[in-house]
């Protein structure tokens, strides 16, 4: 069964799914460009948690997820947490390429694996991808260029295997995350 015929709202609910995906690019810019306070996105986080085990105990499925995302957390709550993770913890240098390549990256992989893409061809395209943030990151905010080389690979096998207990949008995010809080 396709991702069209599980997510609530068919084609549709897909394409809105994958949009909000993208979106997350827009979040870093609006937290540092407007200078929003850091307890807001400790807030923000608060709710997404409040909201998720409410949605749980309902076993509500919202437009645009999944019919599996009614009895485990969504994958909206897994990338929205660690996203604002990625806020409050990794310097803006790093908080923007972590995000834009989980907001970018996983919907690219769906969507090649969708249309049946081999799998190196789908690693391949998404590292490559991952790199070009990681390089945009490194020529705008100053980030290192070296981690692009560390960052593609690792980002890409983040979100390939599919666990029950953690969502890729989330190991997508903390796994660079726990990765710079070690170097």
């Amino acid at each position: 069964m396709g991702h069209e015929a599980q997510t609530k709202g068919g084609w549709l609910g897909h394409w809105i799914r994958r949009a909000i995906h993208i979106s997350m690019v827009l979040v870093p810019w609006i937290y540092y460009h407007f200078a929003l306070p850091r307890n807001l996105i400790w807030i923000l986080l608060g709710l997404i948690i409040l909201l998720e085990a409410v949605r749980l105990a309902f076993r509500f499925q919202a437009f645009g997820q999944r019919s599996h995302e009614a009895r485990k957390i969504s994958s909206f709550a897994w990338g929205g947490a660690s996203l604002f993770l990625v806020l409050l913890f990794a310097p803006k240098m790093f908080a923007y390429p972590i995000i834009a390549s989980c907001a970018f990256g996983d919907p690219l992989l769906g969507e090649l694996r969708r249309f049946n893409w081999r799998p190196i061809w789908v690693a391949i395209v998404g590292v490559i991808v991952v790199m070009l943030v990681w390089l945009v990151a490194w020529y705008w905010l100053a980030t290192p260029w070296w981690w692009c080389c560390i960052m593609g690979p690792l980002i890409v096998a983040a979100e390939w295997p599919n666990l029950r207990w953690i969502d890729d949008n989330a190991m997508m995010q903390l796994l660079p995350l726990l990765l710079l809080a070690y170097c």
